[in-house]
């Protein structure tokens, strides 16, 4: 069995991404909910509001959803919250979508039969549903609505995308929002965050900036 990742260094990994405050301090708030939930099982108390952990993953383009999900399923993985050490499954509308009506349900089965017992990551979902007339954008997402409750404690969906575009994405169903409890505004980058990422990413190249390149960044 493959040995279960530590709280301890999955929220040091966190600390690490540059930025995104707001997103690190829910994360914790998450985990120590994980603990307490845990904790009141074992002495045989109630769980408030059936302890659903599915996530949605809001704000712009690059702001480091991908990233923080698979540190979120590591600390999970590491409370035992999901069983595979925190495994992610990625997809996309490409992956769950079928070009034929009556094929789409069994793509998002399969999705969540790959997932089983990790992390169901699914990356700009508000593409799911493309318009009003999408047939087969609807079946996906009311497949996944039914799989989240008939996989209930199997797998933890995140549902990432832009901000309002996921608004309307969570108007088509009304039965979204009260599955997805936890809710991670991403904000954009500022420019000195954007300048450390990209001395970062110069470090771990073993590389760096030529004499005055500094202050474009800055």
């Amino acid at each position: 069995a493959k040995p279960r990742p530590r709280l301890g260094a999955a929220l040091a990994a966190l600390d690490g991404v540059v930025g995104l405050a707001g997103v690190k301090e829910h994360v914790r708030e998450l985990t120590a909910q994980v603990r307490l939930d845990r904790e009141r099982r074992r002495h045989g108390m109630p769980v408030e509001g059936g302890a659903s952990l599915h996530c949605v993953f809001r704000g712009p383009p690059g702001t480091g959803k991908t990233t923080v999900a698979r540190l979120l399923a590591r600390a999970l993985g590491a409370l035992g919250a999901v069983r595979d050490g925190g495994r992610v499954v990625e997809c996309d509308r490409g992956a769950l979508v079928a070009p034929y009506m009556g094929q789409t349900a069994p793509k998002v089965r399969e999705a969540f039969d790959r997932a089983s017992g990790g992390v169901l990551f699914v990356d700009e979902a508000h593409a799911l549903v493309e318009s009003d007339r999408d047939a087969f954008g609807r079946e996906a997402l009311d497949a996944l609505v039914k799989l989240l409750e008939d996989r209930r404690g199997d797998v933890v969906v995140v549902l990432a995308g832009y901000t309002a575009e996921m608004a309307e994405l969570f108007s088509r169903n009304p039965g979204l929002a009260s599955r997805f409890p936890h809710v991670f505004d991403f904000e954009a980058y500022t420019a000195a965050e954007l300048g450390a990422i990209a001395r970062g990413l110069l470090a771990a190249r073993d590389l760096e900036l030529a004499p005055g390149a500094g202050a474009a960044l800055d």
